[in-house]
């Protein structure tokens, strides 16, 4: 289900900015919380034409077999990547055949498209007393086979340093950066590439007043960068700071209530009084996370807010309301789990006609491990998007933008060896929308290898 992640991921790209401030959602708050000097692990909880199946895998298992046949070649001295190692090194090649890779509606003619993503990894975990660095570092290099102008190389990082002084002061330190294709669905910027690249940083420190409670507080700097100038997801740079409180239950459920403020600028759109492109806001956001067992089969775990963006000098751009991210699991049997969540999000969406979108989402995955090799992914989803803030009068008659997206998506993976995975899925989307020129239908289909070591 990786790029149904994805697809989520994009659609409220700063939201993640406060999001980023729980470490690694609510789970690895216990994992911040270095309790015996132990710290628990966090729990880590792509579609098809018929009639181009066939070209697909002749690419595909080219490719792969090329890398597995490397690995095999120098496999006795592999091993796995175990829980306790220090370095893990990982490598994958993935082939994506997309039957509409610009979003077009079918009366533009969509354009298909086959995508090379070569992967490189390194992952760092070393505890030193208290303290435990870990790292995430990925060279991503995507390869377009008939639009090769939108060729890149992704360099990705996720860093922490998790501190802690006695037994009452722990924290982190955080970098995180992440270089990701321009997201044609809502920003159609054709014939040029545009790669966004989205960097955080971060602080926090949290003081043990009680053997369940902290007081927290933190800074944080966040920005976006397009290759192309884009008012629907401007650059910007914000810095912000939050506090708040926490508590842990022995039991490993948790709460964290905090307030985030942000004072952000746009660094390189120019500030237009026709258009109102303004070149700075403030934003405020009352969060409260969980992680809660249900039961000894379920957990509900999550973040619900109220933001409050305003503009410094266009008023009508302003926004604000409740956002959501919540899931609910729950362990049908031990090979079997199903997990419903709801995404709320209101992102920045600046145009004569819309300030902004609220988007609406429900999904719907299930997992099976079929056997101890092989697990199938199964994900049902629909979303809806409601534009709003329009600062001009729209004709008489004449809606705000209003579109709704549909997807379903399959995967299964095979663990050929202990150091080597196959995957293969396929996607199907669809979006309705009252503009025409909005909406679209999409089929992907991939297949991937995976070494880790």
């Amino acid at each position: 289900m990786e790029d149904m992640r994805h697809w989520i991921y994009r659609q409220h790209l700063f939201a993640r900015a406060c999001q980023g401030l729980i470490p690694g959602s609510v789970d690895r708050v216990a994992s911040n919380r270095y309790r015996s000097g132990e710290r628990e692990p966090g729990r880590n909880l792509e579609s098809l034409s018929r009639n181009r199946w066939h070209a697909l895998m002749m690419i595909s298992c080219g490719k792969l077999l090329t890398m597995v046949s490397c690995c095999a070649l120098i496999q006795p001295s592999l091993s796995w990547a175990d829980a306790g190692d220090v370095f893990n090194l990982s490598a994958g090649v993935s082939v994506l055949s997309d039957d509409n890779l610009f979003r077009l509606p079918p009366s533009a003619d969509p354009k298909s498209e086959t995508i090379t993503t070569t992967t490189v990894g390194l992952n760092l975990d070393k505890s030193i007393g208290l303290q435990r660095v870990l790292a995430n570092v990925k060279m991503i290099d995507y390869r377009y086979n008939r639009n090769d102008y939108l060729d890149f190389l992704a360099f990705n990082y996720d860093a922490k340093w998790l501190w802690a002084a006695g037994t009452r002061w722990t924290g982190e330190f955080a970098f995180q950066r992440s270089q990701l294709p321009n997201d044609y669905a809502n920003d159609r910027t054709l014939g040029r590439r545009n790669v966004q690249t989205y960097q955080l940083n971060r602080f926090e420190a949290n003081y043990w007043f009680h053997s369940s409670w902290a007081a927290l507080a933190g800074v944080l700097r966040t920005s976006l960068d397009n290759q192309v100038p884009t008012g629907v997801d401007g650059d910007y740079e914000a810095d912000g700071y939050n506090f708040g409180l926490r508590y842990l239950g022995a039991s490993g459920n948790s709460l964290t209530a905090r307030a985030i403020h942000l004072e952000g600028n746009y660094s390189k759109r120019p500030f237009n009084t026709a258009f109102q492109f303004d070149n700075g806001f403030t934003q405020d956001n009352y969060q409260l996370d969980l992680t809660w067992l249900v039961s000894g089969l379920s957990q509900i775990r999550g973040r619900i807010e109220y933001l409050d963006r305003e503009y410094q000098n266009f008023s009508q751009r302003d926004y604000s309301g409740v956002a959501a991210n919540l899931q609910y699991a729950y362990a049908i049997s031990g090979k079997t789990t199903l997990t419903l969540a709801y995404i709320r999000a209101l992102e920045a969406y600046q145009q004569l006609t819309t300030s902004y979108y609220v988007l609406d989402d429900v999904a719907l995955s299930a997992q099976w491990l079929a056997t101890n090799k092989i697990t199938v992914n199964g994900l049902l989803g629909y979303g809806r998007q409601d534009y709003r803030g329009a600062i001009i009068p729209l004709p008489a008659g004449v809606p705000q933008r209003e579109d709704n997206t549909a997807r379903l998506a399959v995967d299964v993976a095979y663990q050929a060896a202990r150091w080597l995975q196959f995957k293969a899925g396929v996607t199907l989307q669809k979006r309705d929308s009252n503009y025409d020129i909005y909406e679209y239908r999409d089929r992907t289909a991939f297949v991937s290898a995976t070494l880790q070591y």
